[in-house]
């Protein structure tokens, strides 16, 4: 056996050449081919030692390796120590020839069997780890013998002296869901159906991409109320609509009662692709819930419906009270969350609930808050009726609260909402001053339990502090206004006509010339409740007459100044709410500008220099506006805001310091992107390569394809065409990831910077700003009424102290503003010297109830200080009109015709005071002649004799009118519509109608020659005629035979009586002998 050297080094082994080289400061080793050979011959010399790889610890000492398997480990050479043996062993011949031998079959098995289809074959290269340095010729066979036992040992469990260790059961996969189509439900469909679990009875609009789609139920809805198409994707029916037109479908769902739920991507692309759950659909959040009540249009709305009655919302609670059967307590809470306006009320109710009635009809409310148990019957059916006989396509929602609050807790929760100090950032000057709690603390127990309920519930749509907003809460009945019942609305016409529910036709029509929404949201106010303060009204009206009559410089710039103005109420609210957005605040600033430097300020109100005090105050008021406005618009470039960049409208860089970091990262990575583009030119050898976009992607590196430029193999082509290459760099995508990122944290704190500049005018500027909207829209409704009374024959009313209504020539204000002929004039006197009841019949078709209602209608203008159709009006002031006209059933609440007239009557008599004005029309009609008689009778004699009250009644009973008139001679006056009737030859009567009030009775009602005119067939009438002339006939020879059998009874009595009995009952024979 050859003795080795010690020079030489023992044959590395194969597993050491899948390592990376150590290389030593000493020496380089020499370079190598990539591959080993194998076919080389086998070196007789002893192969060169191997440098153990061992993991490295912390101080950088190899840690030697631990653990069961230690023992079947070698141990590496160490370069840094010497081996301990003196000599290596030296190997026989039969040792080497067999180290030969196994290198071959290695060899052989390796490259198997040298194919030529394999042999070129790539191998993976294995992952590097340590791998332990074995002395294949040193081992020899007591290294094959170790291992036979090794492996014996671990196969056969009993020769072991340690139980292998089990490893645990793997759990099964679980199956995914499979939905309704057979197929396993996405990410994205079970997030939707979390969000449907979380947010039940919600109508949901979820973002995907760049549209918002409804999923199942909702889809349907949007199909059938949107009008759209509806379609199966997978497991869900889905519709979908463009994201430029969410508002406009939310609003239509909206008018529908639904609420709806705005589903947002809460996380960008940009931020996903950065973030740990990039796999995952995108993050998706409820971030905003909306009814129609609590939903603030934007600024630019042109709803119709948004410019008399923005939708308010109502939450009542009840309580039965002692007494009467049925009658009921009620507080309720009504706030428009549009314009802060927020009105109470606590009132008694009979048990046909017409006082709810009247205040739902004032109010309009969009939506009901009610208990969901502990409502009476009457109220219940009330509610019912009222949602569900819309008179638009607005249909009112109801939502229900579970156990109503006691009044303690009710308090207590009222008074953590008004002493939140975290609050006043947002509140009006009487929520810092305490007024606004003092107030509430003043209120009806059922009223502060419905504010407290209001407050839970509008606090989940984010304006509750819509409360905080106000100088004062209103209440619905006051002393200085008139209230105009329900059924005086419907019946005067005074909101919509009865025709078609529109605003034409009506009173408000005639009187709203205003410029602005808010102004017309106030006078729809005053129209619904004229005053009865004589102070208050002489300053309206004095106001409207110096507007007219005036030549002043100031009112014309006052009139100037409201052309074309935004609604500024709804937009101090939006600000109010965080919703303004960059271009509404870009049209608010400009407008209130426009207002303040109107006119010039001055020391006092008087100092304007007019006549009005009214108007003094308005324009006084308007010039403290100049200083916060002027603030304002400093801060802002009103060019960006317009164009909404929330991050560069600001006209001071350092307001806002983390905007600028953000921007300056973004400036940083740009330039660096053009020193990448430098590199590039130089790269592919274009000194005039410039970025190119396509389809929004920028940054892209644009080459020619037949130049066949040297294109780096790491490059991602982006797109390509004939002619032309698109890639981008990977170095340049990495910029242009950093900058998305940059970019949107700029958003973010564009928009954290943009809300709080929004808190900040609420918080230093609301008070002024809101007084300033306030003081316009009383200037909108005067010059309002100004233009009304310019129109011809309109007068100024006069008011006096006494109970005198003198209408001189007046006309109907909607019947003469819609026909083209000329409107019949009448005159009526009322009150003072002149009876105060006045019972009027006529013909049918004669203008009776025009009549009525134009009287009606001339006092409740002149009350809202307007001027009005006639020559001359004379009236005390009336503290209600009070109307039962028509004759209609109401099956919904289970109520007869006669069952409405006799329950409208009883409100009458119950509210009717010597100062209200009453119209009856045709009492006593909706049952038997008699019946009807007796209790129209009965009536009028409560009115004239108790109540006391003026009187326009309208009858057919000629015996009624008759009777009262002898029986109340100075208090009743009979007046008729005068009418012409001329006979024919054939004996059919024709009838002219002269629309004019004459004094006496009418002896006719023309009924039949009123069926003339209304086309009935010939042969009919003529079989009415003399049917009508043989009742007639009847009739007469009935009363006479009663007169008669009364007359023998008087006579009787007479005789039988003394002589002072025998004295009154023979006056009255006289009379009955007289009617004979």
């Amino acid at each position: 056996m050859p003795v080795r050297k010690p020079s030489e080094q023992p044959q590395p082994t194969i597993s050491s050449f899948f390592l990376p080289s150590q290389k030593t400061a000493a020496s380089k080793r020499a370079a190598s081919p990539p591959y080993l050979d194998l076919t080389g011959e086998l070196s007789d010399g002893e192969p060169p030692t191997k440098k153990a790889k061992w993991p490295s610890t912390s101080y950088g000492t190899p840690e030697p390796p631990v653990g069961g398997m230690a023992e079947w480990r070698f141990t590496p050479v160490s370069p840094d120590k010497p081996e301990t043996s003196a000599a290596p062993k030296q190997r026989t011949e039969a040792e080497i020839a067999a180290a030969k031998q196994r290198r071959e079959a290695f060899k052989k098995k390796l490259l198997l069997e040298n194919n030529p289809f394999l042999r070129n074959r790539p191998v993976p290269e294995p992952e590097p780890m340590p791998i332990e340095v074995v002395d294949v010729d040193s081992a020899g066979e007591e290294s094959d013998q170790a291992f036979k036992e090794l492996s014996e040992m671990f196969s056969n469990k009993a020769k072991g002296k340690g139980k292998a260790v089990s490893a645990p059961p793997r759990k099964a996969k679980k199956p995914p869901e499979l939905g309704p189509s057979g197929e396993a439900y996405t990410p994205l469909e079970n997030q939707i159906r979390q969000l449907k679990a979380e947010n039940p009875g919600t109508l949901l609009m979820v973002e995907v991409g760049y549209k918002y789609k409804f999923f199942g139920d909702d889809a349907k809805v949007a199909a059938k109320e949107l009008g759209m198409v509806a379609f199966n994707d997978r497991n869900f029916l889905v519709a979908s609509i463009p994201t430029h037109r969410r508002d406009v479908h939310l609003k239509n769902l909206l008018s529908k009662g639904y609420r709806v739920g705005i589903v947002n991507q809460i996380e960008t692309a940009a931020l996903k692709k950065v973030s740990d759950n990039r796999s995952a659909p995108f993050t998706r959040k409820l971030t905003h819930l909306y009814t129609a009540a609590t939903y603030v249009d934007s600024l630019d709305s042109v709803d119709d419906l948004e410019r008399y009655t923005p939708p308010p919302f109502l939450c009542l609670v009840e309580e039965e009270t002692k007494g009467v059967a049925g009658d009921v307590s009620v507080g309720m809470i009504t706030i428009c969350p549009s314009t802060g306006d927020v009105v109470w009320d606590d009132f008694s109710d009979t048990p046909m609930r017409l006082e709810l009635e009247t205040r739902l009809v004032h109010t309009r409310p969009a939506e009901l808050l009610l208990p969901n148990s502990g409502l009476s019957d009457a109220t219940t059916k009330m509610l019912q009726h009222f949602t569900g006989t819309s008179s638009s396509d607005q249909k009112t929602r109801t939502e229900h609260f579970g156990k109503t609050m006691s009044y303690v807790d009710a308090f207590q929760s009222v008074s953590d909402f008004y002493t939140d100090k975290t609050k006043a950032a947002v509140a009006s000057e009487s929520f810092k001053s305490g007024r606004l709690m003092a107030e509430v603390a003043a209120f009806p127990k059922r009223v502060v339990i419905a504010l407290a309920h209001a407050i839970r519930y509008l606090s989940a749509f984010s304006i509750a502090d819509a409360f905080l907003e106000t100088k004062f809460f209103s209440k619905f009945t006051t002393r200085a206004h008139m209230l105009l019942a329900a059924n005086t609305l419907t019946n005067l016409e005074i909101y919509r006509n009865e025709t078609d529910q529109t605003t034409t036709g009506s009173l408000l029509w005639v009187l709203d010339r205003t410029k602005t929404k808010f102004g017309a949201r106030l006078l729809r106010s005053w129209i619904g409740r004229p005053l009865v303060d004589k102070r208050v009204l002489q300053e309206r009206v004095e106001a409207v007459e110096e507007i007219i009559a005036s030549p002043s410089e100031k009112l014309a710039t006052l009139r100037g100044i409201l052309k074309k103005l935004p609604d500024l109420a709804k937009g101090l609210c939006r600000i109010q709410y965080g919703q303004c957005t960059p271009q509404e605040l870009a049209i608010l600033l400009p407008a209130f500008h426009r207002i303040a430097v109107a006119f010039g300020a001055v020391g006092t109100p008087s100092d304007v220099g007019l006549k009005s005090s009214l108007l003094n105050e308005i324009i006084f008021s308007l010039p403290k506006l100049k200083e916060p406005i002027s603030e304002l618009l400093a801060a802002v470039s009103l060019k960006h805001a317009a164009e909404g960049r929330k991050d560069i409208m600001w006209t001071d860089p350092e307001r806002y310091p983390k905007i600028a970091d953000a921007d300056m990262a973004i400036q940083h990575i740009e330039v660096e992107l053009e020193d990448q583009l430098k590199a590039i030119r130089k790269l592919l050898r274009i000194p005039s390569l410039k970025w190119s976009s396509v389809a929004g992607d920028d940054y892209l590196v644009e080459v020619k394809r037949s130049e066949n430029r040297p294109i780096p193999d790491h490059w991602i082509l982006h797109s390509k065409t004939k002619h032309f290459a698109r890639y981008l760099p990977p170095t340049v995508k990495q910029k242009l990831d950093e900058r998305a990122q940059y970019q949107e944290r700029l958003q973010a704190e564009a928009n954290t910077a943009f809300s709080s500049f929004l808190e900040e005018i609420s918080l230093n500027h609301y008070g002024v700003l809101r007084d300033a909207v306030n003081k316009l829209a009383v200037a909108d409704c005067l010059l309002s009424l100004a233009l009304v009374a310019l129109q011809d024959n309109y007068v100024r009313p006069t008011y006096t102290d006494d109970d005198t209504l003198e209408i001189v020539d007046g006309r109907h204000p909607m019947v003469e503003s819609l026909r083209p002929d000329p409107f019949v004039p009448n005159t009526i006197m009322m009150g003072g010297s002149r009876p105060r009841n006045k019972i009027i019949t006529g013909p049918n078709m004669g203008g009776k109830s025009s009549c009525v209602r134009m009287i009606a209608l001339i006092a409740i203008m002149a009350q809202i200080g307007s001027y009005v159709p006639a020559k001359s009006v004379k009236l005390g002031l009336l503290d209600s009109v009070l109307t039962r006209m028509g004759a209609s059933d109401d099956l919904a609440r289970g109520r007869s015709t006669f069952m409405v007239e006799m329950s409208e009557t009883s409100e009458i008599l119950q509210s009717a005071t010597q100062n209200s004005l009453v119209i009856l029309d045709e009492l006593g009609r909706g049952t038997s002649t008699f019946d009807g008689m007796a209790i129209a009778d009965a009536v009028m004699q409560q009115l004239v004799e108790t109540t006391k009250c003026k009187t326009l009644f309208i009858t057919h009973y000629p015996l009624v009118a008759s009777n009262l008139e002898s029986k109340y001679p100075s208090d009743v006056e009979n007046l008729h519509m005068g009418y012409e009737a001329e006979t024919r030859i054939d004996g059919t009567r024709d009838i002219t109608f002269l629309y004019r009030l004459t004094p006496g009775m009418a002896t006719e009602s023309f009924g039949i020659e009123c069926g003339r005119l209304a086309g009935l067939p010939e042969s009919l009438l003529t079989i009415a005629a003399e049917s009508a002339v043989n009742l007639q006939v009847q009739v007469t020879d009935r009363t006479r035979r009663n007169r008669l059998f009364k007359a023998a009874r008087l006579i009787a009595e007479s005789l039988s009586r003394g002589s002072l009995a025998a004295a009154s009952t023979i006056q009255e024979l006289r009379a009955v002998v007289k009617a004979l």
